[in-house]
């Protein structure tokens, strides 16, 4: 029996080409993060354009191209004079100059690009977890940072915002897709309309009123306001997924003597699992990092954000951290991966919206 193999076609062969394309866009950013991160040097002129190397220019000197090494060149002076009769002639002189190139040296000096392997070194994440107020190991005068603190405030700010926004809108999802009540239609068209104005309109409104609560520069405030401004379109989106549901499941429930809360902790949300994996990540790395509203309410420098923090290790002209901000930007895509990985199998069971359907 003879295996057949199916030919390439056009199509595929420049499908595969932008696939290959796209995964090297991606991929060199995040290698050559890491290879920043993991020098001693806190310049960006001392890493290499290939990751993982260090790059040096060494100079050598070869003859010269234009005078063959001898530093000398002969040229041909050619121009016109005019007799006695006044008759033009042509003439030219051959004569022996010093070379234009070399300047006489007979030799130039040229460089050259030399990629070696890189030592590693763990000097950039030391200083970020080392305390302000306290000296690197193995360094005299170099002190650490507040980088521990901003991460743990972004952490509790995302883990707060999660927990509520997933609890409210969840319930709101389900009674609106559930129940009939007074002024229901009246909210839903309230709440589609809050989703049409970008939420930069409300911004000063938005510092006036955390500025009133004495919210300034605290985290609670942030969590506030980006637990209730993703009520309106979270809301929407999981009345959407209940829509989908059969009201079978729920009524089996009741028929077995389950109360309404019941049926709803035991049998709907089980059911409902992968978009609330969904709308957990999402609401987990919205505020993470987040940066004009954090840079806007936050003052001290132990209250702010990881978005915050690190975008100061680089702004300005004094502040040159580039590859201490690398290393950071490697230790924040540490809980993505950790909650992509692990809910990895629900969320494509969400994003393909297979889960609870009839």
């Amino acid at each position: 029996m003879t295996k057949k193999v199916s030919k390439a076609t056009p199509v595929s062969i420049i499908l595969n080409i932008i696939l290959i394309i796209n995964a090297l866009i991606v991929l060199y950013p995040v290698l050559f993060t890491v290879s920043s991160s993991l020098t001693k040097s806190n310049s960006l002129a001392a890493t290499s354009v290939i990751p993982f190397t260090d790059q040096k220019d060494i100079s050598y000197t070869e003859d010269c191209y234009k005078c063959d090494g001898r530093g000398d060149v002969v040229t041909t002076e050619k121009g016109r004079y005019k007799d006695d009769d006044g008759k033009t002639h042509k003439y030219s002189t051959k004569k022996i100059i010093e070379c234009p190139v070399c300047e006489g040296t007979g030799s130039i000096t040229k460089l050259k690009t030399k990629f070696s392997f890189k030592k590693p070194s763990l000097y950039q994440f030391r200083r970020l977890l080392t305390d302000n107020d306290k000296l690197v190991k193995g360094e005299t005068n170099v002190h650490g940072t507040n980088y521990k603190k901003w991460y743990f405030n972004t952490l509790k700010i995302a883990v707060l915002n999660t927990i509520i926004t997933v609890f409210v809108c969840t319930l709101a999802g389900y009674i609106f897709s559930r129940f009939q009540f007074t002024g229901r239609k009246q909210l839903l068209s309230g709440m589609m309309i809050l989703q049409m104005f970008p939420s930069f309109i409300g911004m000063v409104a938005t510092y006036v009123i955390l500025w009133k609560f004495n919210a300034l520069n605290t985290l609670w405030g942030l969590v506030l306001v980006y637990s209730a401004g993703s009520i309106p379109f979270n809301s929407q989106l999981m009345k959407g997924y209940f829509d989908t549901m059969s009201k079978d499941i729920a009524e089996a429930a009741y028929i077995d003597g389950a109360s309404p809360m019941v049926a709803f902790v035991r049998v709907i949300l089980p059911s409902v699992k992968p978009q609330i994996v969904f709308l957990g990540l999402t609401s987990f790395t919205g505020p993470w990092m987040d940066y004009i509203f954090p840079r806007m309410v936050l003052r001290s420098d132990d209250k702010k954000t990881l978005a915050v923090g690190l975008y100061e290790m680089i702004n300005g002209r004094s502040n040159d951290n580039f590859t201490m901000f690398a290393a950071g930007a490697i230790l924040v895509a540490v809980p993505f991966a950790i909650l992509f990985m692990a809910g990895q199998k629900t969320l494509l069971t969400s994003l393909a919206g297979t889960s609870g359907k009839e």
